[in-house]
C-alpha cells in the first residue's frame, strides 16, 4: 500500500509557486526649488501598472519620506546640494528599482533678513496707519508682524506689503509700533520701535451749509450741501426728514436721492456732519420740498415712424422722440401686437427675420411713472434680396490749364448701349416675350431685354444698359408702371412698385 501511494505521489504534476514581481520604477522624475527654500520633487507612475499603493522618497541615498499614492513631495532640505530619487511599491510589499535621479540641486542657508527701515506712524483719534521700508533676504521675506505695546497684533491675513492701518484704538492714548520681518525658516528681525499718541477729539465738525432739496418727480427729492468741516476728518453725513433720523451716510459724498416718497407730498429736511470719533455736528438750517402731484400723463405718441431694411432678414426702425410732462423713461416695441423690446434712444433694430415678409410695427412711449403712450404703427417688408449699397461719386481730378484750374469732364457715353437688347420682332413692331420676374440685382439676356426697351420708351439713358439690374433701371420700371396705370408709389415686394411682375410683364409684351 505504501508501494502505491509512493508511485501515485510520483505521477502528480509539479505545482510552481510564483515569486512577487516587482513594479517597474517611477518615470519624469524631477526637482525644482521654490521660493521658500523647500524643494518641490514631482514624478510621473508607471503607465502599466494599477496596483502600486505608494512611493519611497530618497535624498542623497537616504530614504526620507513615504507617500501614499501621491506623485510629488515637498522638502525642506537643509542647506547644501541634493540629488533625489524614487521607488514605488505595490499592495504585496514588492518594492521597484530606483527612478533615474534628479540632477544636483542646491539650497542656500536661510539667513535672517532685514530690519525694516523708514517705519512712519500717522495717527487719527481711533487708528495708526502704519508704512515701512520692505526688509530683504537672501531668499525671501514671506511677510510682516505688527507689534502693539510689545504684542503681536492679530490680523486676519498675512501682511505682504509695506503698510498697515491700526484700527479700534481709543483717542488720546500712547502706542508704541514695531514691526518685524520673517521668512520661511522662521527667523523675524524687528525695527526700531516708534511711539505715537492718538488724538484726542471732542470737537463736532461744523453744521453743513446751504442745503437744497430739489423735487426731481411724484416720488423722489434730491438733496445737495456744502461739506462740513472737522480738525481732524469728517467720514459721514445723518440726513433728517421731518424731524426723523433717515440715514447715516457713511462717506463725504454731499448729495442725497431721497426716494419712494408719497406724490404731491411736503417734505422738511436737515443735514448733520459726522467725524471718526462720532462726533455729530448741528443740524443743518431746514429746508422744504415737496414732490410733483401725481403723474398720470402719458407721453407723446412717438411720431413720424420710419423703417429701412438693409438686408432680407432685418428692418429698423426709427422715430420721433416723444415729451412729457415729467420725463420720458423709454419706449415699448411691438411686431404684430406682441412687445419685442424696450429702448431708451428712438430707434430699434428687429434682426432675425423672414426674407419677403411683411410685418406690422408699433412703438410706445412710456414716462417715469410708467404711464404708456397710444402707439404708431407702421407696416414694414423684409426685401427678397438683399439691397445692393450704393456706389460712392468718382471724384474727378482738378486739371490745370494756362487760364488756371479747371474740373475734368468726363467723355461722353456712346449712344449705342452695350451690350444691345436682343429684341423678338414681329409685323407690327418691338414685342418681347418676358416671362420671369425681375427686381434689383439680377443679371441677364432677360434684363438686357427689359433695359432696351426702357431705353426705347425713354424711361432710360442709352449707357445704363449693361444687363445689370440696378437702382436706375428700378426707376425706369417704376415710371413705367405709374405711367401704364399699374402703380405709382409704395415698395418692390408690398404692391410691386419697382417689380417686373405679372402685371408690369404684361405690359410689356403688349408693346
Amino acid at each position: 500500500m505504501i508501494a502505491a501511494m509512493l508511485l501515485a505521489f510520483s505521477v502528480m504534476p509539479a505545482v510552481v509557486f510564483a515569486q512577487n514581481v516587482p513594479p517597474p520604477p517611477p518615470t519624469g522624475l524631477s526637482a525644482s526649488l521654490l521660493q521658500s527654500g523647500q524643494i518641490y520633487v514631482t514624478w510621473s507612475a508607471p503607465v502599466s501598472q494599477t496596483t502600486i499603493v505608494g512611493y519611497y522618497v530618497y535624498r542623497d541615498g537616504v530614504q526620507i519620506a513615504s507617500t501614499p499614492g501621491f506623485l510629488f513631495y515637498t522638502d525642506n532640505a537643509p542647506a547644501g546640494t541634493h540629488v533625489y530619487t524614487v521607488t514605488a511599491y505595490d499592495q504585496n510589499g514588492s518594492v521597484s528599482q530606483q527612478a533615474t535621479p534628479t540632477t544636483p540641486i542646491t539650497v542656500l542657508q536661510d539667513t535672517a533678513p532685514t530690519a525694516p527701515t523708514g517705519l512712519t506712524l500717522v495717527p487719527s483719534s481711533s487708528s495708526v496707519a502704519l508704512s515701512w521700508s520692505p526688509a530683504t533676504d537672501n531668499i525671501q521675506v514671506i511677510g510682516y508682524y505688527i507689534y502693539r505695546n510689545g504684542v503681536k497684533v492679530i490680523t486676519p491675513d498675512t501682511i505682504s506689503g509695506t503698510t498697515f492701518t491700526d484700527v479700534g484704538l481709543a483717542p488720546g492714548y500712547t502706542y508704541t509700533y514695531v514691526v518685524g520681518a520673517y521668512n520661511a525658516q522662521g527667523y523675524i528681525t524687528r525695527s526700531a520701535p516708534i511711539t505715537v499718541q492718538t488724538i484726542f477729539d471732542i470737537t463736532p465738525p461744523s453744521a453743513p451749509q446751504y442745503l437744497k432739496a430739489t423735487a426731481v418727480s411724484p416720488n423722489e427729492i434730491d438733496l445737495t450741501w456744502n461739506p462740513s468741516y472737522d480738525t481732524v476728518a469728517v467720514v459721514g453725513y445723518n440726513i433728517y426728514r421731518d424731524g426723523t433720523l433717515v440715514v447715516s451716510v457713511n462717506n463725504t459724498s454731499t448729495a442725497y436721492q431721497d426716494v419712494s416718497l408719497s406724490p404731491g407730498t411736503t417734505y422738511t429736511y436737515a443735514v448733520a456732519g459726522v467725524d471718526e470719533v462720532g462726533n455729530i455736528s448741528q443740524q443743518s438750517i431746514p429746508v422744504s420740498g415737496t414732490t410733483f402731484p401725481p403723474d398720470i400723463t402719458p407721453p407723446s405718441i412717438p411720431s413720424n415712424l420710419t423703417y429701412t431694411a438693409p438686408s432680407t432678414s432685418e428692418i429698423d426702425l426709427a422715430w420721433k422722440s416723444s415729451t412729457d410732462n415729467v420725463a420720458v423713461a423709454g419706449y415699448y416695441v411691438y411686431r404684430d401686437g406682441n412687445q419685442i423690446g424696450s429702448t431708451q434712444v428712438p430707434s430699434y433694430v428687429d434682426t432675425g427675420l423672414a426674407t419677403a415678409t411683411t410685418y406690422t410695427y408699433a412703438v410706445k412711449a412710456y414716462d417715469t411713472s410708467n404711464n404708456i403712450s397710444p402707439q404708431q404703427s407702421i407696416a414694414a417688408t423684409t426685401p427678397l434680396v438683399n439691397p445692393i449699397a450704393p456706389v460712392a461719386p468718382i471724384a474727378f481730378p482738378v486739371v490745370p490749364s494756362s487760364t488756371g484750374s479747371v474740373p475734368y469732364t468726363p467723355p461722353t457715353a456712346p449712344n449705342n448701349p452695350s451690350p444691345s437688347p436682343v429684341p423678338i420682332t414681329t409685323g407690327t413692331g418691338l414685342r418681347f416675350n418676358f416671362t420671369t420676374l425681375l427686381y434689383v440685382g439680377m443679371r441677364g439676356v432677360a434684363v438686357s431685354n427689359l433695359q432696351g426697351v426702357m431705353i426705347a420708351q425713354g424711361y432710360l439713358a442709352p449707357q445704363y444698359a449693361t444687363g445689370y439690374f440696378g437702382l436706375l433701371t428700378q426707376r425706369a420700371v417704376q415710371a413705367f408702371q405709374c405711367a401704364k396705370g399699374i402703380v405709382c408709389s409704395g415698395s418692390p415686394f408690398t404692391n410691386g412698385y419697382g417689380l417686373v411682375g405679372v402685371r408690369t410683364r404684361a405690359a410689356l409684351n403688349a408693346l
